[in-house]
Protein backbone atom coordinates (compact mmCIF):
# COMPACT_ATOMS: atom_id res chain seq x y z
CA UNK A 1 0.00 0.00 0.00
CA UNK A 2 1.31 3.42 -1.00
CA UNK A 3 1.69 6.15 1.65
CA UNK A 4 0.20 9.53 0.87
CA UNK A 5 2.38 12.53 1.70
CA UNK A 6 0.62 15.84 2.33
CA UNK A 7 2.31 19.22 2.17
CA UNK A 8 2.03 21.66 5.06
CA UNK A 9 -0.51 23.73 3.15
CA UNK A 10 -2.62 20.65 2.44
CA UNK A 11 -2.47 19.67 6.11
CA UNK A 12 -3.51 23.21 7.08
CA UNK A 13 -6.45 23.15 4.65
CA UNK A 14 -7.50 19.72 5.90
CA UNK A 15 -7.26 20.88 9.52
CA UNK A 16 -9.32 24.01 8.80
CA UNK A 17 -11.92 21.91 7.01
CA UNK A 18 -12.19 19.50 9.94
CA UNK A 19 -12.42 22.41 12.38
CA UNK A 20 -15.18 24.02 10.31
CA UNK A 21 -17.06 20.71 10.09
CA UNK A 22 -16.82 20.16 13.86
CA UNK A 23 -17.98 23.72 14.53
CA UNK A 24 -20.92 23.26 12.16
CA UNK A 25 -21.93 20.05 13.95
CA UNK A 26 -21.77 21.77 17.34
CA UNK A 27 -23.89 24.71 16.13
CA UNK A 28 -26.50 22.46 14.53
CA UNK A 29 -26.79 20.20 17.59
CA UNK A 30 -26.49 22.88 20.29
CA UNK A 31 -28.74 25.53 18.72
CA UNK A 32 -31.65 23.89 16.87
CA UNK A 33 -33.84 26.26 14.81
CA UNK A 34 -36.48 28.06 16.85
CA UNK A 35 -34.78 27.39 20.19
CA UNK A 36 -34.35 30.27 22.67
CA UNK A 37 -30.57 29.81 22.39
CA UNK A 38 -30.76 30.68 18.69
CA UNK A 39 -31.93 34.19 19.60
CA UNK A 40 -28.77 34.80 21.65
CA UNK A 41 -26.40 34.93 18.70
CA UNK A 42 -23.89 37.81 19.02
CA UNK A 43 -24.69 41.29 17.71
CA UNK A 44 -22.38 43.42 15.56
CA UNK A 45 -20.51 45.99 17.65
CA UNK A 46 -19.99 48.26 14.62
CA UNK A 47 -23.75 48.43 14.09
CA UNK A 48 -24.38 48.94 17.82
CA UNK A 49 -21.97 51.91 17.90
CA UNK A 50 -22.67 53.58 14.54
CA UNK A 51 -26.13 52.40 13.44
CA UNK A 52 -24.61 51.39 10.08
CA UNK A 53 -24.30 47.88 8.68
CA UNK A 54 -20.76 46.63 8.10
CA UNK A 55 -20.08 44.06 5.34
CA UNK A 56 -20.21 41.31 7.99
CA UNK A 57 -23.47 42.33 9.69
CA UNK A 58 -25.83 39.38 9.71
CA UNK A 59 -23.00 36.98 8.87
CA UNK A 60 -23.41 34.89 12.01
CA UNK A 61 -27.15 34.57 11.45
CA UNK A 62 -26.54 33.82 7.76
CA UNK A 63 -24.11 31.03 8.65
CA UNK A 64 -26.55 29.73 11.28
CA UNK A 65 -29.37 29.64 8.70
CA UNK A 66 -27.09 28.00 6.13
CA UNK A 67 -26.05 25.29 8.60
CA UNK A 68 -29.73 24.55 9.17
CA UNK A 69 -30.42 24.30 5.43
CA UNK A 70 -32.24 27.64 5.08
CA UNK A 71 -30.53 29.16 2.04
CA UNK A 72 -33.17 31.89 1.55
CA UNK A 73 -32.74 33.27 5.08
CA UNK A 74 -28.98 32.94 4.81
CA UNK A 75 -28.89 35.04 1.64
CA UNK A 76 -31.28 37.59 3.15
CA UNK A 77 -29.16 38.06 6.28
CA UNK A 78 -25.90 38.59 4.39
CA UNK A 79 -25.82 38.21 0.62
CA UNK A 80 -22.03 38.50 0.56
CA UNK A 81 -21.32 35.67 3.03
CA UNK A 82 -21.62 32.69 0.65
CA UNK A 83 -19.49 34.21 -2.16
CA UNK A 84 -16.99 35.42 0.45
CA UNK A 85 -16.77 31.94 1.96
CA UNK A 86 -16.21 30.38 -1.45
CA UNK A 87 -13.57 33.00 -2.25
CA UNK A 88 -11.84 32.40 1.09
CA UNK A 89 -11.83 28.66 0.38
CA UNK A 90 -10.32 29.24 -3.05
CA UNK A 91 -7.66 31.51 -1.56
CA UNK A 92 -6.78 28.89 1.04
CA UNK A 93 -6.34 26.26 -1.64
CA UNK A 94 -4.53 28.61 -4.07
CA UNK A 95 -3.05 31.43 -1.93
CA UNK A 96 -0.98 32.85 -4.79
CA UNK A 97 -4.16 34.05 -6.48
CA UNK A 98 -4.55 36.67 -3.73
CA UNK A 99 -1.13 38.11 -4.56
CA UNK A 100 -2.34 39.23 -7.99
CA UNK A 101 -3.28 42.90 -7.90
CA UNK A 102 -6.53 42.64 -9.96
CA UNK A 103 -7.87 39.90 -7.66
CA UNK A 104 -7.08 41.86 -4.50
CA UNK A 105 -8.60 45.05 -5.94
CA UNK A 106 -11.75 43.21 -7.04
CA UNK A 107 -12.21 41.72 -3.56
CA UNK A 108 -11.72 45.08 -1.82
CA UNK A 109 -14.02 46.95 -4.24
CA UNK A 110 -16.74 44.31 -3.82
CA UNK A 111 -16.61 44.47 -0.02
CA UNK A 112 -16.63 48.30 0.09
CA UNK A 113 -19.42 48.55 -2.51
CA UNK A 114 -21.52 46.04 -0.57
CA UNK A 115 -20.98 47.98 2.67
CA UNK A 116 -22.03 51.26 1.05
CA UNK A 117 -25.01 49.89 -0.88
CA UNK A 118 -26.53 48.04 2.07
CA UNK A 119 -26.67 51.29 4.05
CA UNK A 120 -28.53 53.30 1.40
CA UNK A 121 -32.08 54.04 2.63
CA UNK A 122 -33.85 53.44 -0.70
CA UNK A 123 -35.13 50.40 -2.55
CA UNK A 124 -33.70 48.03 -3.81
CA UNK A 125 -30.69 48.56 -1.57
CA UNK A 126 -32.67 48.19 1.68
CA UNK A 127 -33.03 44.50 0.79
CA UNK A 128 -29.27 44.09 1.34
CA UNK A 129 -29.57 45.03 5.03
CA UNK A 130 -30.00 42.17 7.52
CA UNK A 131 -33.18 41.74 9.54
CA UNK A 132 -32.88 44.02 12.60
CA UNK A 133 -32.51 42.27 15.95
CA UNK A 134 -34.87 43.08 18.83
Amino acid sequence: MKKIRLSRLELLVLGLFLLAAATACIVVLRFPPGSPAANRLPKCLFHEWTGLYCPGCGGTRALYALLHGDLKTSLHENLLMIPAGLTAGALIVKPRIALRRPVAVAIIVTIVAFAVLRNLPCAPFTALAPVPLQ
